[in-house]
Parts: structure tokens; sequence; C-alpha cells
């Protein structure tokens, strides 16, 4: 779960994929300058602050990112570059919850319930 800044999510209980996590701390160590670096783990550390540990990929998990893949396979799109994006909404799928996301394309048409904010 990613959100912009000022998102309002008051009465929402939500949780964050270590996928996600990955992603922040992949971007904390690509950053191109000193102050680029700070200024994101600055960020992650609020985040870990906030949502405290992510949300295990599990063997169930991994079976919903297959399907996921797997519909991506059937509608002629590639599930290459996706993989992140893809492990992630296979935790919320595997969880029976909604996706929170800004970037509702990266998994468009794939039944996977999603809340845009």
């Amino acid at each position: 779960m990613l959100v912009g800044t000022g998102a309002d999510l008051s009465g929402l209980a939500c949780q964050i994929s270590a996928v996600s996590y990955a992603e922040l701390h992949f971007g904390v160590h690509a950053a191109r300058d000193d102050e680029t670096r700070l200024a994101r783990q600055h960020r992650l550390t609020l985040i870990q602050a906030t949502y405290g540990h992510g949300i295990v990929f599990t063997d169930e998990t991994a079976h919903h990112y297959g399907l996921l893949c797997g519909r991506l396979k059937q509608q002629g799109r590639s599930p290459r570059g996706r993989a992140m994006d893809l492990m992630i909404a296979a935790t919320a799928l595997s969880l029976g919850v909604a996706l929170v996301t800004r970037n509702p394309g990266d998994v468009e048409s794939l039944d996977v319930e999603l809340l845009i904010r």
C-alpha cells in the first residue's frame, strides 16, 4: 500500500506488504545523491513506524501471484516488468482485502479489488 502525501486514509485499517518495503528500500539505495537518500530513508522510517512489519509473501500469496500472471497472459499482456506490483496485488488478493493504490492500471482487469485514493 503506497499512497500520495495528504491522502485521507482515516477510518481504514491499513497494512503494508513486505514487497512494498522491498521497493522502498531499493529506492533508498538507488538514490543519486545523499539528500535524496536521506529524504527517502526518512519517509521509509515514518512508514515503518506507522505500519510496522510488512505482510509476508507466503506460499498462498505465491499461488495468487501465479494466478495474476496467468490472467495477464490470457489478456495478451506480459507479467515481465510488473513482478513487484503483481506480488503486492497477490498479497491483497490472498488476504481477501482491497489493494490501496494510486496506479490502478498496474492490475487493471485482473479481478483485484481496488481502493483508489
